[in-house]
């Protein structure tokens, strides 16, 4: 709507700037001596207002038209066509007007006798073709914006939604398993499994809770990951030991939502689950230089290479989801050495 508005508003403010010019070609072409006379400015003001008209006319043609066809060429024929029956039919309502006034009151024959209907038509032919050209210049250029603006806010949807589909994607194998170990927790240690029942329900909480914000901070994220890996420690035992060492400076810093929690997940499902190891998962922030700083991931284990039960899907949703966060650019690496395997992700902060 605003647009459109604005639209109008552009197309009458032309029309002024455009026509004015117009008028003082119509008194230089009808006056003799002097330049400025009454009967000039009245011809100039009668054929430039018919000439408004019918601009406006052929505006309203042009915009059926251009619902219609997008073919250069019948845009070309129909411009020349529309300009001259528009020159024509101003030219011939001029003489027709001031001729029924000729008869009523007389003495402004002067008005539609001084110049042949001809030249008028030539004049006003040429007029509307400079006006009909500029017209589908500038309604093409405003049409291919407003589809550029269309196809912007189509593909920040498609982003919303692609990230709200990730945000989605915890894994409903955890749910399952975290609601059964509680259960059990129940019958051999109560206040355990009450604060369990919390942290799960922090979990959830964290995961449904406005869902459009992607971004979080560091220490929101740290939260979420500390309930996630406890609920894992329920089933796992003493096999997972989990340490942090986070430089409380970066705590405020923004990340994408649950980036983090899906490194963890896939460290606890690869080396705690598929290959059953034990020992620690180190989890800490720090600076790398004035403008990087770095989240590091390190479990025991190696990287499984030839996982054929792998699909990768929570690497590629980690790949997806830093691909999608804009504030700042994100590298993600991973790599092993002596029995360890290491998750980064560089957050670079310098001003691009």
């Amino acid at each position: 709507m605003t647009i459109i508005k604005k639209s109008g508003f552009s197309f009458f403010l032309l029309q002024v700037i455009g026509w004015t010019p117009v008028s003082l070609l119509m008194i230089a072409l009808f006056a003799d001596n002097p330049l400025i006379s009454t009967p000039a400015v009245i011809f100039a003001l009668s054929v430039t207002a018919l000439g408004v008209f019918t601009s406006c006319l052929l505006r309203k043609a042009y915009q059926w038209l251009m619902v219609k066809t997008k073919s250069v060429l019948l845009w070309a024929g129909s411009i020349f066509m529309a300009s001259f029956c528009g020159a024509f039919f101003a030219t011939h309502i001029h003489m027709l007007v001031w001729q029924s006034i000729d008869k009523l009151i007389g003495g402004v024959s002067v008005l539609y006798t001084s110049q042949p209907s001809i030249s008028i038509t030539l004049v006003l032919f040429v007029i509307l073709l400079i006006w009909s050209c500029l017209y589908w210049a500038i309604s093409r250029q405003s049409t291919m914006y407003i589809l550029e603006q269309q196809n912007q806010v189509m593909a920040l949807q498609a982003k919303e939604a692609q990230l709200n589909a990730l945000l989605d994607q915890l894994s409903p194998h955890f749910m399952f398993n975290a609601i059964n170990n509680i259960r059990a927790m129940v019958l051999m240690d109560s206040n355990k499994a009450r604060d369990m029942l919390m942290a799960f329900a922090d979990l959830m909480r964290y995961q449904l809770t406005d869902q459009n914000a992607g971004i979080v901070t560091l220490e929101q994220e740290l939260e979420f990951v500390e309930d996630f890996v406890a609920l894992h420690q329920l089933q796992l035992g003493r096999r997972l030991t989990f340490k942090k060492d986070i430089d409380p400076q970066y705590l405020t810093q923004p990340m994408p939502k649950m980036a983090l929690q899906l490194l963890v997940e896939n460290a606890i499902k690869h080396a705690f689950g598929k290959q059953a190891v034990s020992g620690f998962l180190h989890l800490s922030a720090a600076a790398l230089n004035n403008k990087q700083w770095h989240i590091s991931l390190t479990h025991p284990g190696e990287i499984l290479i030839q996982d054929k039960q792998s699909t990768g899907l929570g690497i590629e949703n980690l790949k997806a989801r830093l691909a999608m966060f804009s504030a700042q650019q994100i590298t993600f690496t991973l790599h092993q050495a002596d029995g360890r395997v290491k998750a980064q992700l560089c957050f670079d902060t310098s001003e691009k």
